[in-house]
């Protein structure tokens, strides 16, 4: 029989809610022909060892059952190893899953566990840590850091997400002085918030300009302009009720690789929703070595041409130049 490694985490937005999900996941992954085994996580630390047992033990699917967190830490140890990360989307956004057209019910997504399609995926990565996603300095982090508060007080769901970043929001921001070399391009900028996509449907979901660019191959880096907390706070507004497309307080600069430096030695940054402190400089980039997935329809792939699902290549040649 194969072997399969499942890690769930408790901590997640449903699956600590269900005290059934780890024996439904074991039997459907024995009816399919997989010697299963399945470890309850509880905290970072033992979330910490059993990636290290999946990544070093003889299974070859690994299931990763929680929030875009969870499925970041395995996907962090297994790309380039050959193994197979499953996905089970368990947390309060599931943005990776979306993008693996994993359905978010959880009896379907266990179908596409045992009968989805095997693809390879590339996945960003700043300073050799990677994100499926986004990674993000500045604002976001801390709007991070008191989301994981406002959980704990009123428990974890998009609600609580939501007016987190508005309190963060009504507070005034901290500045970056940044200097940035974009594929070799350096360009300066203040900014309360740098903000890097791996991921276009994340990037579809807030209707915010940019998919193209991973569309061909390339990050998609979000540079705010020196914004108040008023003027901020009426982006995030008009993020929510009607996306992004056009708005000018928003620069976005399409790069293969992205170097960043800026005065802290060390800084917040959060990677896939999970806050690290990095040492800087940073630079993002693909990761050169894919993951490979289990998904339920293969997702679009990078190409180096073509135009994005809703830019128009006047919109490319904009982003690129590094206007909004």
């Amino acid at each position: 029989m194969r072997q399969a490694y499942v890690i769930l985490n408790q901590r997640s937005g449903s699956s600590g809610q269900d005290d059934g999900v780890a024996p439904r996941v074991i039997d459907r992954l024995r009816a399919s022909g997989f010697d299963a085994s399945v470890l309850v996580v509880r905290s970072g630390a033992e979330l910490h060892d059993a990636v290290r047992v999946a990544a070093e033990g003889d299974a070859e699917l690994i299931v990763a059952g929680g929030g875009d967190g969870t499925i970041c830490s395995v996907a962090s140890a297994l790309t380039g190893t050959g193994k197979v990360l499953g996905v089970l989307p368990l947390g309060t956004f599931n943005f990776f899953a979306r993008r693996l057209n994993i359905p978010l019910d959880f009896e379907q997504a266990l179908e596409v566990l045992v009968s989805g399609k095997d693809a390879s995926l590339h996945v960003g990565e700043v300073n050799g840590h990677v994100f499926l996603n986004n990674a993000s300095i500045g604002l976001y982090p801390a709007v991070l850091q008191h989301r994981e508060s406002t959980y704990r007080q009123l428990g974890r769901s998009r609600p609580a997400a939501y007016l987190s970043t508005a309190l963060v929001l009504l507070q005034p921001p901290a500045f970056l002085n940044l200097r940035l070399t974009a594929d070799g391009v350096p360009l300066s900028r203040r900014t309360p918030l740098l903000f890097v996509g791996a991921n276009a449907a994340q990037l579809e979901t807030f209707a915010i300009p940019g998919a193209g660019c991973i569309d061909r191959g390339r990050l998609a880096a979000y540079i705010t302009r020196p914004l108040g907390a008023l003027g901020l706070s009426r982006l995030a507004v008009r993020a929510f009720f009607r996306g992004l497309y056009g708005a000018q307080e928003l620069e976005v600069v399409c790069a293969h690789e992205l170097h960043v430096e800026m005065r802290p030695r060390r800084i917040r940054v959060a990677i896939d929703g999970e806050i690290r402190v990095l040492a800087t400089p940073l630079t993002f980039r693909w990761r050169s070595q894919p993951l490979r997935v289990i998904c339920g329809a293969p997702p679009e792939l990078p190409s180096e041409s073509g135009t994005g699902p809703n830019e128009t290549a006047s919109d490319q040649r904009d982003i690129r130049a590094g206007r909004p």
